[in-house]
């Protein structure tokens, strides 16, 4: 094993789990999530950060909001549900944010 020297400042990581409709947890962040990462994605090489923010497809991470995806972004560890790939941008705009 050795040690990248390659690595984001930020990091995203999108809930796309897809769950049985019947399931009593709701159906997954599944086609919201997918919708959500395409969006961070462009909004990444719109402004030319692919070597300094990553974005990445997760499974389940424990929040299954009843519409949208969850989000996670580190460092900071920030998580966001409900997020839409409307908010792609404002996601982006505040990928440097701390918590206070």
């Amino acid at each position: 094993m050795r040690l990248s020297e390659f690595g984001p400042t930020v990091h995203f990581f999108v809930c796309t789990n897809r769950r049985d409709a019947s399931s009593p947890l709701g159906p997954g962040c599944g086609d919201a999530g997918d919708a959500l990462y395409d969006a961070l994605k462009k909004e990444v090489a719109h402004h030319g950060e692919h070597a300094r923010v990553w974005i990445t497809k997760t499974a389940c991470m424990g929040i299954c909001p009843k519409r949208g995806a969850t989000c996670a972004r580190y460092p900071h560890a920030r998580i966001f549900t409900d997020a839409e790939a409307a908010d792609a941008p404002a996601l982006f705009a505040a990928r440097d944010e701390k918590i206070s």
